[in-house]
C-alpha cells in the first residue's frame, strides 16, 4: 500500500512521518513557518522528491529565487530537480502603481518567459490558475514563500481571502497535496487557513547552533506533539532521535502494570521492576489518589507494601484510601502484606509491621532487614518518601539508605519508588535521586489548577511526553491522558 493508498503523503522522512501518523493529509495545504536558515526551503523539496519517487507529478513555485538561485542553493543535495514530473516556476508579486486596486503580480518561469503575457496582471483567482493549467492533476506543490505575497498591502482581510483562494485553487481545484512556506512573523492569518502548521526554528544548546522542528497544528491527526532536532544533510531535512527510549534489545528490566492505563502507556507498559523509580512533585498536586491506585494494583498482584508514608498518607488517611480499593488496613499489616516506616511520627508503633523512625542508616538498614524476613518471597512494592529520609537521616545516611535498597533487598520483581518534592531539598540531593533512577516521572499543577505528568527519564515508553491527569468517581479514581500514537512501538518487551 503508498501512501497515496492511505489518504497520507509521506514527508520524505521517518521520523516526521511517524509523529504524522504516515505523513501530511492529502488534498490539504500545510504552513511551514520558520526564520531565515532553518530549512522551510529544503523542506520542501524534499517533499516534492518524495513524491517524485512515489511516481507522482510534482510542483515548486519560487516567489524569491530565480533558476539559477536555485540551483544554486539546491547544488549540495540530492535532489534531482531536472526530473521530468518536477515543474519548477516562479511568482513575483509586486505592489500596484497605478490602477488603486493594490493587488499586482507578475507571472513568469525561472526560464524567463512569460506564461501569461510580458505584462503585470491583476492577482485573481482566474490569472493565476491560468499561470498553473500546466500543474492541473500535479500530486504535491510547494509554494515558497507566501509571505512574498505580503507585499500586496497591509490588508489583513485581503491577504487571508487571497491565501483562501490560493489553497482552494490548488488542493480542490489543482487537486493538490501543498506545502506553504513563511517566515516567522507575529502575524498568525496563516496558522489559521492552513490545515496544519510545521514549525522550523534555531536556537543554541550549550553555545551551539541547532536546528528544531514542532508540529504546532495537524487538523484530523493525534500527531506527536514533541520537539525534535531537524538535521540538515545531503537528503534533505533529517528529524531526530528516532527514539527516545532504548530499543528492546537493550533491555535490562522488566515493568509492571500499575493499573491506569495512561500512565502505563506513558511509561511503556508500566513502572520499571528491578530498579529505582523516581516520582518528582511540586508540593500541590495531590498524591494520594496516585499512590492509592498503585498501592491497590500492587497488592492485587501479590505484592507486599513498604511504605515510608509523606505528611498526607496518616494512618486515617491511608485506612481510607485502601478502603475505597475495597482493601483494609488492619488486616494488610496482620497479614504481612503492609510495613511502614514512620519518619513523620504520625503512627503508632505498638501495632505490628509498624517501624518508628530511627536516625541513621544502620538503624533503617536493620528495620528493611526485618521486612525482608517477615515479607519473605513475596515481591515488594517500596512507596519511599525520599525528603522525609533526607530530612530525618541527613543526606549522607539517605543517600547510603537509597544504595543499600536497590543493592540487597530489590530483586527482579519488586517496584521501589522514591517520591520527592525538589522543592524541599538542595539541587544536589535531586541530583542524586534522579542519577539513581531508572525511570524518572514528575507531576505539577499549574497556574490554571490542571495536573499533568510528565516522563523525564526511562529504559522505554514517551520520554519527554506530557499528559493531563484528572480524577474521576470510577476505579482507579484518576485518569492519565494517553500519549500520542506513534508508528514505531516505544514499549520494550
Amino acid at each position: 500500500m503508498t501512501d497515496v493508498d492511505t489518504g497520507k503523503a509521506a514527508t520524505g522522512d521517518a521520523v516526521l512521518d511517524r509523529m504524522l501518523q504516515g505523513g501530511i493529509p492529502r488534498n490539504r495545504t500545510v504552513l511551514v513557518r520558520g526564520g531565515p536558515g532553518t530549512g522551510k526551503t529544503t523542506f520542501g523539496m524534499q517533499f516534492l522528491q518524495e513524491g517524485l519517487e512515489n511516481g507522482e507529478r510534482c510542483l515548486f513555485v519560487s516567489t524569491e529565487q530565480t533558476q539559477s538561485e536555485l540551483r544554486d542553493s539546491f547544488a549540495e543535495f540530492e535532489f534531482d530537480l531536472d526530473h521530468e514530473e518536477l515543474a519548477v516556476t516562479t511568482l513575483h508579486a509586486v505592489p500596484d502603481d497605478g490602477d488603486g486596486s493594490g493587488r499586482r503580480l507578475k507571472l513568469r518561469t525561472l526560464e524567463g518567459n512569460s506564461t501569461i503575457d510580458e505584462r503585470d496582471v491583476p492577482l485573481t483567482e482566474q490569472n493565476v490558475a491560468r499561470h498553473f493549467q500546466a500543474a492541473a492533476g500535479c500530486d504535491r506543490l510547494v509554494f515558497d514563500s507566501i509571505s512574498a505575497l505580503q507585499v500586496l498591502g497591509d490588508n489583513r482581510e485581503l491577504f487571508r481571502r487571497e491565501l483562501l483562494e490560493l489553497i482552494q485553487l490548488f488542493t480542490k481545484d489543482l487537486g493538490a497535496t501543498a506545502l506553504f512556506t513563511a517566515e516567522d512573523i507575529d502575524d498568525r492569518v496563516l496558522d489559521f487557513t492552513t490545515h496544519g502548521v510545521i514549525e522550523l526554528r534555531r536556537e543554541r544548546v550549550n553555545g551551539d547552533p541547532h536546528r528544531f522542528l514542532e508540529i504546532t497544528k495537524m487538523r484530523g491527526v493525534d500527531h506527536d506533539t514533541r520537539t525534535v532536532e531537524a538535521e540538515i544533510e545531503s537528503g534533505g531535512v533529517r528529524c531526530a532521535p528516532s527514539r527516545r527510549s532504548q530499543p528492546p534489545e537493550l533491555k535490562t528490566h522488566k515493568h509492571t502494570s500499575i493499573g491506569i492505563d495512561g500512565l502505563d502507556s506513558l511509561c511503556g507498559g508500566g513502572l520499571a521492576t528491578g530498579t529505582g523509580v523516581l516520582f518528582e512533585h511540586d508540593g500541590h498536586a495531590n498524591m494520594t489518589a496516585l499512590f492509592g491506585a498503585m498501592m491497590h494494583a500492587a497488592l492485587d498482584k501479590g505484592y507486599s507494601i513498604v511504605l515510608v508514608p509523606t505528611i498526607r498518607m496518616r494512618p486515617d488517611s491511608v485506612r481510607t484510601i485502601l478502603e475505597g480499593h475495597d482493601q483494609s488496613l488492619d488486616s494488610l499489616l496482620d497479614d504481612d502484606r503492609l510495613f511502614v516506616i514512620d519518619m513523620i511520627g504520625a503512627w503508632d508503633e505498638t501495632e505490628d509491621n509498624v517501624f518508628g523512625a530511627r536516625e541513621s542508616a544502620t538503624g533503617v538498614r536493620s528495620i528493611l532487614d526485618a521486612i525482608a524476613e517477615r515479607a519473605g518471597d513475596t515481591p515488594r512494592f517500596s512507596l519511599i518518601n525520599a525528603d522525609a529520609m533526607v530530612n530525618t537521616l541527613g543526606t549522607d545516611d539517605a543517600r547510603a539508605v537509597r544504595y543499600a535498597q536497590e543493592a540487597h533487598w530489590l530483586r527482579s520483581d519488586d517496584l521501589l519508588v522514591h517520591v520527592h518534592n525538589p522543592n524541599v531539598t538542595g539541587d544536589r540531593i535531586t541530583g542524586f535521586y534522579t542519577n539513581a533512577a531508572e525511570q524518572v516521572l514528575r507531576t505539577w499543577i499549574t497556574d490554571n489548577g490542571l495536573q499533568y505528568v510528565s516522563l523525564k527519564k526511562s529504559p522505554c515508553g514517551f520520554v519527554g511526553t506530557t499528559s493531563l491527569v484528572e480524577y474521576t468517581t470510577e476505579h482507579p479514581f484518576l485518569r492519565v491522558q494517553d500519549p500520542p500514537e506513534e508508528r514505531e512501538n516505544p514499549y520494550a518487551e
